[in-house]
């Protein structure tokens, strides 16, 4: 019987840790999301395009691949793809070319994103990001290179 009556305590216990944790994740995700729209909006993400694209031109990726590549690496998967899928019917962006941009956008999505929510869980950044980044370049850099034979 008394773990019955501990019941509601425990209840109101978890409902109030995940309140709490997904109030952190909206702090953490509402400034990321608005900052994005704000830099799409003032052009802010065609001005890396020339120090980019030697590196992207490896990676088998062209300046249409710019801003969906972006977006993946600082708020998510999902909102990578949406932007990935509008972009590559609005751009004609060659199949091979979304094929590259998928590929590292699975392996290395929302690197600022994901860090960020699990720096506040205690993890470690350089630990998340290092393997992650290292996986998803060398990955790419293979299917242009193999693409390219």
């Amino acid at each position: 019987m008394e773990t019955l009556a501990a019941l509601p305590a425990t209840l109101w216990q978890g409902l109030q840790g995940g309140l709490i944790l997904c109030l952190e994740i909206a702090l953490v995700v509402v400034p990321l999301l608005f900052g994005y729209e704000l830099a799409a909006a003032y052009g802010i993400f065609e001005r890396p395009w020339p120090r980019l694209k030697p590196l992207l031109a490896r990676l088998g990726l062209g300046p249409g691949a710019l801003m969906p590549l972006l977006a993946g690496l600082f708020l998510g998967l999902v909102y990578g793809a949406g932007i990935l899928l509008s972009l590559s019917d609005e751009q004609d962006l060659p199949r091979q070319e979304r094929l590259a941009l998928a590929v590292f956008l699975v392996t290395c999505h929302a690197v600022v994103e994901d860090t960020a929510l699990f720096m506040l869980l205690g993890g470690s950044a350089l630990a998340m990001l290092g393997p992650r980044v290292i996986l998803a370049v060398g990955l790419t850099a293979w299917l242009a290179r193999r693409r390219r034979s």
